[in-house]
């Protein structure tokens, strides 16, 4: 298995400062990412928040048989007048 630095000569020949310099920007970079996919998922969770269990079409998006499970939103879903525990 070969290095990053193996692999790039010009990561090899670039000086540990600038190296360093790159690993902060790289670090900010990853940090701004992860932010961005934090508010991704927030959005996703609230559009899945008030999903109504069907498809595009109106047709359920329930599955499963004893325990329904929407296939959009993952939420264990009791069918009229069943309970799901107890």
């Amino acid at each position: 298995m070969s290095t990053l630095a193996q692999q790039d000569p010009a990561i090899s020949s670039m000086p540990q400062e600038e190296r360093l310099a790159r690993k902060e920007a790289l670090r900010l970079q990853v940090s701004a990412l992860e932010r961005q996919i934090r508010e991704l998922q927030r959005e996703t969770a609230l559009l899945l928040a008030s999903c109504e269990h069907t498809d595009a079409s109106g047709r359920s998006a329930l599955i499963g048989s004893r325990t329904k499970v929407c296939a959009h939103c993952g939420r264990v879903v009791a069918c009229h007048g069943e309970k799901l525990w107890g």
